[in-house]
């Protein structure tokens, strides 16, 4: 179908054209909140024929919505929203979207130049709101027939090449004059758009740009040879695409150096991995491995054990390799010594590929001291579960209950903490939102998420985020494939209890609880018969097993609220690194 040189007006034109473009160059997802400075957008996203619109009237919510659909479909989303305070609330959504390497298109309506800064109402400065967080920001100017169509879609082009391309947002500012909606005819613009007549019949975006970025040996400071020749650790990290997941798994095997595995690089528990990870450091024996070792291979980064982000942070390395998809710094103790960027499971295949003949470890008894030491972590933890229903009962177990085509969204704070450090069972298809770590948006990125997959999903996160997003539940009350939420509710920001401010005198603690834990006395209840989802609040593991079970073959969203004690799981973690510590 040829784009259509018919329009209302030359707002409706430019919307059309800037959306077009866009899909051309891989968005299928728009998301929109209502407005009507940003109605021109609005209605030609309303009638393109591709393109998938999602509305919500929560700007904050929609944000995180979309990045969640751009998370788990791999493809940039766009975002629609009007002029005003609207713009500022994409905010949080933003910063996590650069933080994470997640490619967001924000398209933020605004007022023309003759109403900022004179007193109109909704207008307020939108240039450059979002500081450096955008790989590009596009100012448009307003429309007019002096300004060549194919400026316009070579500005989108290029601004997308340098932020979406790149896994960056993207900000596209549209300066509207009235007419805001369209009049009773449309009109023909076939005289305007007479130099855009190969875009128009090609399909194609207007200027396609060819990105290099595939890391290669070429520049490493050693041969890969010599490289492997000590003893080493692979580090993993955040890992996306399962191609990414096989090729650094086989490298690694390859290797044969001991894998620590975050959980969210999907290779968490797997058979090949060390078991407790983030424990291993918290044990004398464990400590003084670790210190052996003289290189590290690390592959993809936002690393949850602050334990292990140290040691690699504060180990004096002979060389270190970071292999990423990204070109940004992921380098917390500033002591990489060698970077390659690019396709990660090209690349992870190509050195695989250097050490073709030998399947052997290389060290075998360096590999076989720390699957033995984990083993032994291994059993404390099993031996200091409880078996009553608990925070950390429910990290531990939680991936065990979970059919293999079910994804895992992790909330922030005390709930991903309590994962990586319990959990010893392979978690597939697990989502965060680790860039800012906020504790925000949880619940719209995993709806997101969810739509995108159209796979049973399940979010696990704490009362505060739950209370801190609740007008998100409004977009999964209606989802078509299964949701279930985990509310761990311990009354307060329970990982507070972890901060030596708790561990202080009463009046210590008093002012702890008051200002930083802040308990509410609020449940989940009420807030699931607002929005019409299933609630269920099971007393004993037989029953949380059944409502999990039960939740994840039905269509919709369900609320599984699990009530534990204030400080529970703090004390749950400080005594297993306790048990740990002396092995």
């Amino acid at each position: 179908m040829k784009f259509p040189t018919r329009h209302p007006n030359l707002n409706s034109l430019w919307s059309a054209l800037l959306l077009e473009e866009l899909w051309r160059l891989g968005v299928e997802h728009i998301c929109i909140a209502p407005g009507s400075r940003s109605a021109p957008l609005t209605l030609a996203a309303a009638v393109h024929p591709s393109l998938r619109q999602h509305v919500h009237f929560d700007e904050r919510g929609l944000a995180f919505y979309a990045l969640g659909l751009a998370k788990s479909s791999g493809k940039p989303v766009a975002v629609i929203t009007t002029s005003g305070t609207a713009v500022p609330n994409l905010y949080p959504a933003i910063v996590e979207a650069r933080q994470s390497g997640v490619p967001l298109v924000i398209i933020t309506a605004d007022r023309p130049p003759e109403l900022i800064d004179c007193g109109a109402n909704q207008a307020i400065e939108q240039q450059d709101i979002f500081s450096g967080y955008p790989g590009a920001t596009i100012r448009l100017p307003t429309p007019s027939l002096d300004i060549p169509a194919n400026w316009l879609l070579t500005s989108i082009d290029q601004a997308y090449a340098r932020s979406c391309r790149q896994g960056l947002p993207l900000h596209i500012n549209c300066m509207f004059r009235e007419p805001l909606y369209p009049g009773k005819k449309d009109e023909d613009y076939s005289l305007y758009l007479a130099e855009t007549t190969r875009w128009i019949e090609s399909g194609s975006p207007h200027t396609e740009y060819e990105l290099h970025g595939d890391g290669s040996l070429n520049a490493s400071p050693v041969s890969w040879a010599e490289f492997m020749s000590g003893k080493g650790l692979v580090v993993i990290g955040r890992l996306r695409t399962s191609d990414d997941i096989n090729a650094v798994l086989v490298l690694a095997q390859q290797l044969g150096w001991p894998v620590l595995a975050d959980i969210q690089s999907q290779l968490h528990g797997h058979p090949g991995v060390i078991q407790h990870s983030d424990l291993l450091l918290a044990s004398r024996s464990g400590r003084a491995l670790m210190c052996q070792a003289d290189r590290v291979f690390q592959v993809g980064g936002h690393l949850i054990s602050k334990r292990l982000d140290h040691f690699l942070g504060s180990h004096r390395w002979q060389h270190y390799y970071m292999l990423g998809r990204e070109v940004r710094r992921m380098d917390t103790g500033h002591c990489q010594t060698y970077r390659m960027v690019g396709n990660i499971g090209r690349i992870c295949h190509q050195l695989a590929q250097l050490h073709v003949g030998s399947e052997e470890p290389l060290q075998p008894e360096w590999l076989d001291a720390f699957q033995a030491q984990g083993q032994r972590i291994a059993s404390v933890v099993r031996l200091g579960q409880s078996e009553s229903l608990s925070e950390r009962w429910v990290a531990a177990s939680l991936s065990t209950l979970l059919p293999e085509e079910a994804s895992l969204f992790i909330g922030n704070s005390l709930p991903i903490r309590l994962m990586d450090m319990f959990s010893a069972h392979r978690s597939y298809g697990v989502y965060t939102n680790r860039g800012a770590s906020g504790i925000d948006g949880l619940m719209a990125t995993a709806a997101g998420c969810s739509v995108a997959t159209q796979k049973p999903l399940v979010l696990l996160l704490g009362d505060i985020s739950f209370l801190h997003d609740l007008n998100s539940l409004q977009l999964v009350r209606n989802l078509n494939s299964p949701m279930l939420i985990i509310l761990l509710n311990n009354d307060g920001g329970g990982i507070f209890n972890l901060l030596p401010l708790a561990k202080g005198d009463s009046a210590i603690r008093h002012r702890a609880m008051d200002y930083f834990t802040t308990p509410h006395g609020l449940d989940g209840s009420h807030a699931a018969a607002l929005f019409g989802i299933e609630y269920e609040c099971p007393e004993s593991i037989a029953a949380f097993r059944q409502v999990v079970e039960r939740s994840l073959l039905r269509s919709g969203c369900t609320l599984l609220e699990v009530k534990t004690e204030p400080g529970e799981a703090a004390r749950d973690i400080s005594q297993t690194i306790a048990q740990v510590e002396e092995l």
